[in-house]
């Protein structure tokens, strides 16, 4: 009977519905997940899948070929069939988290009489299953989004960590510290292949000429491009309502700060001193709780990054797109069940300079 219970708690698993992330049994409150997933949230409405291949790549033009002259009727021209194209390379990235129960749990929670007590009693067991594995999997997933730049674990081909956001949006634009290159193309050659970048006055964050609106008037300039009004189908215009402006508690509170500190024309409501979801032309001010870890956002001088969207995307394995695995057992531990719960995924950037940097 013993092994009939785990079969069907095996079977109820695997067969019934499936969860959301997050869905958890009644009565179990989720205090274990992080407190807001701004990173991942930003990047799913930009995600994108893609079929296979050993290397997620792109073709991007970052050079004017510098053929087009001024002439005079009947002079010869000189002809290079130029070749100005660049690629981006990133590599695959693996991310797995397993789910696992033992025979003795279901025997001791088979809820005794079966029917639907044994049915309830199974769903609450799956559902808190399910709410450990997919808890630490989106926080696990969060964090390596705003992970410090490591060129060793993410820009190396032998490497196991996915691309952050500080490996490609950087504080000068350049490539990051302890790296040559970014996603395969070098920035200190490829001048075009550099980020925007922006500084604010950190003892005078709220002061309109060089405080973080200032800042934020710079960036929102340099990271807008416009298309010419013809052959516009060969240009790539920014859409600035695409963009995040991402930061952590300590800049999103500076800037509410800065937004009261003029509120007689930027007031969110009569008496309410509170600026509940403040932007800036448009864009969302986030703050990702990830970033209260970085040492460049604290210490009284939090930095922020205006992120487009469209350019910065979470590329997965079409296949391989939290894919729930089979239930799996082994001969060392036959009274123990694994579920494998496995990603391909990595974090694309294929236009860094339709990102912003402010710093101090």
């Amino acid at each position: 009977m013993a092994g009939a219970a785990l079969s069907a708690f095996t079977d109820f698993f695997t067969h019934t519905t499936g969860p959301s992330y997050f869905s958890g049994p009644e009565e179990v409150i989720n205090d274990a997940q992080l407190r807001n997933f701004g990173a991942l949230t930003a990047f799913s409405r930009a995600k994108k899948e893609v079929q296979g291949g050993s290397q997620i790549k792109d073709m991007i033009l970052l050079d004017d070929p510098l053929s087009a002259a001024t002439y005079n009727p009947g002079e010869s021209a000189t002809i290079t069939n130029t070749q100005g194209g660049s690629t981006v390379t990133v590599p695959w990235r693996f991310i797995r988290v397993y789910v696992t129960w033992t025979e003795a749990e279901i025997l001791l929670n088979e809820g005794g009489g079966g029917g639907s007590a044994q049915f309830h009693q199974f769903k609450k067991l799956r559902d808190f299953k399910w709410q450990q594995g997919w808890t630490s999997l989106m926080n696990l997933c969060e964090r390596k989004m705003a992970a410090t730049a490591n060129n060793a674990n993410m820009e190396s081909s032998s490497g196991k960590e996915p691309y952050s956001v500080f490996a490609t949006v950087t504080s000068d634009g350049l490539q990051p510290q302890g790296f040559t290159t970014v996603q395969g193309l070098n920035p200190t050659s490829k001048a075009k292949w550099r980020n925007q970048n922006a500084t604010y006055t950190a003892g005078s964050p709220f002061d309109s000429d060089v405080g973080i609106i200032a800042g934020f008037d710079t960036l929102s300039q340099l990271i807008q491009f416009k298309t010419p009004p013809s052959k516009s189908q060969y240009f790539d215009a920014s859409d600035i309502n695409r963009h995040v402006v991402a930061t952590n508690r300590e800049g999103r509170i500076d800037y509410m700060k800065a937004l009261r500190a003029g509120n007689d024309i930027t007031r969110a409501g009569p008496q309410d001193p509170a600026y509940n979801s403040p932007v800036f032309s448009g864009i969302p001010v986030e703050n990702w709780e990830v970033l209260d870890d970085q040492s460049s956002f604290t210490a009284s001088n939090p930095h922020f990054m205006f992120l487009n969207m469209n350019y910065l995307k979470l590329i997965f394995h079409r296949e391989k797109f939290m894919q729930v695995g089979k239930p799996m057992t082994f001969p060392d531990k036959p009274d123990t069940t694994v579920v494998w719960i496995d990603t391909y995924v990595n974090l694309f950037n294929s236009s860094r300079a339709r990102h912003g940097y402010l710093g101090t």
